[in-house]
């Protein structure tokens, strides 16, 4: 705008107000529409990150209110909500504690502190909205919500990318420097040659004589010349300086970032789709991703014998059943909830607690019954590092300590187990293997293995609490359950296609070995049960580092792992070369989260504190989603290694082309007003033709992946480039004869120039196609509607341009063997480029 205004105001100096102002006129317009496509495309983008972070805000949580509960939105919870909190929850208000069993809780990001704090009812009893709770399990009456919170500001706070800057980014602003200054270079050079030669008298006219002789030509002719130079070099800037670039790459990252979203994939670190595209290795949990997380009680051994049929539990003994009833119903931070009139009663808590609640009500529980029956005396909060989790009571002068957790973990403390006689009788070393064997039979089916367990006391033998926390020797078993949580039914289609595409899909699970094979099994991780792909959490915990790296590659299953042997081996696999995609759902999954190369948190099941450390939320916790996100992530890389090919064919040819006319020929081969034109309708509609592709998913999914610090401009785009560029100055140097040049027509400079104008834009037009057409059939290009409107557009406008704006561009009107010509040139440098290259294939493998 600066460089137009200064032209401005010298042609009127030298030339008079209304003399000539088209040049002027076209660089303001230009610069005006490129800021409106900027700022629309800043906007949009602007928009797309404010829902984007509306909807990662918008959490569902369960609250109790008028005595039921209900799953509201964290916008919508109220003062005197009451809130179940467990292990990973991020407190949504300010509150007070009236239940607190071994709560601590991270208020690092309110505070400031990096202390865990011990909260209690007595001492402690507040809690502040937007810290984590790392360990227990309370109930919060809501104080405080909305702005009056200390959490409002910092949720305020629109969440900034405080990375290193990306290789991808990286490479794009090194690109965009390095074509400026060689633009400036070249440029400026053509220029002062240019000028050189006028002022020293070899610049002729079309009749032979000298453009400049000293002391004859008028300084008005002289200035003229040098504002039509300086007007010529600044337009070949504007059209050489990739500044579409980045048009075309927001227009790609707004649009991949909007199919993503309907695809319930919430970007929240725009690099982490360069990543993505680039993943080799995906570690997974199982529960809710791969499976449905829709959990049933469908084989129990108890009372001496095997029930695999649900309908069919309520036969075991009479005391048994409430021993097994009492331990669910007071064991558990679910609910039940009997509505007048309904059939069926609605079940409440985490997916485990609702199977285990289910089983109850098939034993004939009558949950407000069996919770009144009872005085809680102390809880023991589930703790997954130990794996069992229990809670004291007292019943009258009596007392039983129920225990609930891994068959396995429960089964190893037990020393007795109640018979169908509802007597307790010892297990021996004989009744001890059939029991594990019960538990492997369960595991091997794919089932889940939990197992109830208890301890009578008398009451004043009831130990301390310090003494309750950890688990005794010596409890009766009450009963072994098999839980099932099947296979999402597109989980086995989605890891093949993984396979297909060069990732590898990891699986960690909390659960046993065999558990987990056969689920691995059924989902198509695992193709045998040879088991050389497993390892449990222990065995690669005590390897060395080196040994870790040597089969982190090989582990397709990792069994009753930890988040801390899930982080060792995310980082394993990051040292050895992969490209890591880590899921998380859990305030202890944040380290293996930040040690990824991606990290995905799940936006249904997954915590707050999750989703803050993560790159990207699946919203659905679906593990197709995820592939979803790679074929995203890799379409947007094929679709900016596209428009950067065809934007630097357009820098390089433009720029080639006028360096070599001026230099050689000692002619300006197209003029500014020309060149800006060419800016607007190839650049800015090329920008939009090359972004709205569609995914090629048989492509896209039937390669390896792109290393992740693998140029974006690869050999074979560096020679398609040269091709392209090569053929398109040459055919237009040709064109550009002293035939042409001194033909009988008096306006034969002006045909040669509109002839090369309109030549340069079909190659370019043309190269779309090329480039369009790499991944898909002509047929298939045609169906595309987005990209045979940007086609259509910039015929058109080139046909207005030429038959209506002549006098504004310098153009004339061509016959029709000349636009044939233009035509079959611009079909030529398709073929030419092609020709080499039978298949174009822009990955580096």
């Amino acid at each position: 705008m600066l460089a137009a205004l200064c032209f401005l105001l010298l042609r009127i100096f030298t030339m008079g107000v209304l003399d000539g102002l088209y040049v002027e006129a076209c660089i303001i317009l230009t610069t005006v529409l490129d800021i409106i496509v900027r700022a629309t495309a800043e906007y949009k983008h602007s928009c797309w990150y404010e829902k984007l972070t509306e909807e990662k805000r918008n959490v569902y949580l369960e609250v109790i209110r008028g005595g039921r509960r209900f799953m509201v939105s964290i916008y919508d919870i109220v003062v005197g909500d009451i809130v179940p909190l467990k292990n990973g929850f991020q407190v949504p208000a300010d509150g007070v504690l009236f239940v607190a069993n071994s709560l601590k809780v991270d208020e690092q990001e309110i505070t400031g502190s990096d202390e865990i704090v011990q909260k209690d009812l007595q001492s402690n009893p507040f809690l502040l909205s937007g810290s984590k709770l790392i360990e227990g399990i309370g109930t919060m009456l809501v104080t405080t919500v909305g702005k009056n919170t200390g959490w409002w500001l910092k949720m305020e706070e629109i969440r900034h990318e405080t990375e290193d800057q990306k290789p991808f980014q990286g490479y794009l602003q090194w690109l965009a420097i390095s074509a400026n200054c060689l633009v400036l270079l070249f440029a400026s050079v053509a220029v002062i040659v240019q000028l050189g030669l006028y002022f020293s008298g070899k610049t002729k006219k079309s009749d032979g004589t000298p453009m400049f002789i000293h002391g004859h030509t008028s300084a008005h002719e002289a200035t003229e010349f040098v504002i039509k130079s300086l007007s010529f070099m600044i337009a070949t800037i504007i059209v050489a300086v990739p500044v579409g670039l980045s048009i075309a790459v927001r227009l790609n990252l707004a649009k991949t970032m909007r199919k993503m979203m309907r695809d319930k994939v919430l970007v929240q670190t725009l690099s982490a789709c360069e990543r993505m595209g680039s993943v080799t290795t995906i570690v997974c949990h199982k529960t809710g991703i791969l499976t449905l997380n829709q959990m049933s009680v469908v084989d129990v051994w108890a009372g001496g014998r095997r029930i695999q049929d649900m309908d069919n539990v309520s036969q075991l003994p009479t005391f048994l059943k409430e021993l097994i009833i009492e331990g669910i119903a007071q064991n558990t931070n679910g609910s039940v909830v009997s509505e007048t009139g309904a059939t069926v009663p609605e079940v409440y808590g985490s997916p485990t607690e609702q199977a285990i609640l289910r089983l109850g009500n098939k034993l004939g529980m009558k949950f407000d019954d069996a919770r009144s029956a009872s005085l809680v005396h102390h809880i023991i909060p589930f703790n997954p590092k130990k794996k069992y989790g229990g809670v004291a009571l007292q019943l009258g002068t009596r007392a039983h300590v129920h225990w609930t957790g891994f068959a396995k973990v429960i089964l190893s403390k037990c020393e007795w187990y109640m018979d169908g006689a509802n007597n307790p009788r010892t297990i021996d070393e004989q009744q001890r293997k059939f029991f594990e064997g019960t538990i492997e039979n369960m595991c091997k089916e794919g089932l889940r293995c939990a197992a109830l367990a208890y301890q009578p006391y008398h009451l004043g033998s009831l130990p301390t609490n310090e003494k309750l926390s950890i688990i005794p020797q010596d409890l009766v078993l009450l009963a072994i359950i098999g839980i099932k949580d099947p296979c999402r039914p597109d989980t086995r289609d989605a890891i093949q296609l993984c396979n297909s595409g060069g990732v590898q899909v990891c699986m960690v699970t909390d659960e046993d070995v065999w558990t987990a094979q056969a689920k691995a099994m059924e989902c198509g991780i695992l193709r045998d049960a040879s088991g050389r792909n497993i390892r449990t959490g222990a065995q690669f915990r005590d390897l060395s580092d080196s040994e870790r790296e040597q089969i982190a590659g090989e582990i397709l299953v990792l069994a009753e792992s930890s988040p801390s042997d899930n982080l060792l081996l995310v980082e394993a696999l990051t040292r050895i070369g992969h490209v890591v995609a880590a899921t998380g759902m859990g305030i202890h999954d944040s380290k293996t989260l930040l040690a990824a190369d991606v990290s995905l948190a799940m936006g249904t099941g997954g915590t707050t504190a999750a989703k803050e450390n993560s790159d990207i939320i699946i919203q659905d916790d679906n593990f197709a989603t995820i592939v979803k996100c790679i074929i995203w992530s890799r379409s947007l890389y094929t679709n900016i290694q596209r428009s950067i090919l065809f934007r630097l064919t357009v820098s390089v040819s433009a720029l080639t082309l006028c360096v070599v006319e001026v230099v050689v020929y000692d002619a300006f081969p197209l003029n500014a007003v020309q060149l800006l034109l060419l800016n607007l309708s190839i650049d800015i509609l090329g920008a939009f033709a090359l972004a709205y592709r569609p995914r090629a998913d048989r492509l896209l999914m039937g390669k390896p992946p792109v290393g992740i610090r693998d140029p974006l401009i690869t050999k074979t785009m560096w020679s398609k480039l040269i091709i392209q560029v090569f053929y398109l100055v040459v055919s237009l140097v040709l064109i550009n004869s002293e035939k042409l040049k001194h033909g009988p027509s008096s306006n034969a400079e002006k045909v040669m120039n509109t002839f090369i104008f309109n030549s340069f834009v079909f190659c370019l037009m043309f190269n779309e196609f090329e480039i369009q057409s790499i991944d898909q059939t002509f047929k298939e290009i045609f169906r595309e509607n987005m990209f045979l409107v940007t086609i259509t557009s910039t015929i058109i406008f080139q046909i207005i341009v030429m038959e209506f704006a002549g006098m504004f561009v310098s153009s004339v009107k061509l016959d029709m063997k000349k636009l044939v010509t233009t035509s079959l040139l611009g079909l030529l440098s398709q073929v030419a480029t092609r020709f080499p290259y039978p298949e174009n294939q822009y990955y580096r493998n």
